[in-house]
């Protein structure tokens, strides 16, 4: 079995690290049940034990490599859908709109170079990597144009009056 199923990851051209994981799973698959006599009763009794177990991206990578046994061996009948994972529509560990505006108020008054990297990336939502690509052809330009993820773009206006004090650092 392992053979075969080696060959027909590799024919589809999966990565090694990906034929590593699948053979990983179809061996501790194959620790409980009869790959020969696979039923539907034991792939569902499987993945009810990873649920328990293990996170759902780990869940859904070990379905993947049953399904893809189950494509090689023409048993897709048999193939199990993926567990839904619920991403999170909110952030951890964010400070407070008091504690940004305390720490916003010091920064202002000691020094004022800081004081503009917060207030550009909370207005921004900039990562750092962004900040760092500010050029003076920006400030002089007015804007500048950040590139998400996506392909979105964000314009960001620049101020000059900021610029010299970037240019005093």
């Amino acid at each position: 079995m392992e053979k075969e199923f080696m060959q027909y990851m590799t024919h589809n051209n999966l990565s090694s690290n990906t034929i590593k994981s699948y053979l990983f799973t179809m061996k501790h698959f194959c620790k409980q049940y009869d790959l020969e006599k696979i039923t539907k009763k034991d792939l569902m009794k499987y993945k009810t034990e990873l649920i328990e177990n293990y996170r759902p991206q780990t869940v859904n990578l070990r379905l993947r490599a049953l399904n893809c046994y189950l494509e090689m061996v023409h048993k897709e009948k048999l193939k199990m859908p993926a567990v839904k994972v619920q991403n999170k529509t909110f952030l951890e560990n964010v400070i407070s709109e008091a504690d940004y505006e305390y720490f916003k108020k010091k920064l202002k008054k000691n020094d004022k170079f800081w004081y503009f990297v917060i207030r550009f990336m909370a207005a921004t939502g900039a990562r750092v990597s962004e900040l760092l690509s500010i050029k003076a052809e920006h400030v002089k330009l007015g804007y500048l144009d950040l590139y998400s993820k996506g392909g979105k773009i964000r314009r960001c206006l620049a101020v000059e009056g900021i610029g010299k004090e970037i240019r005093h650092r």
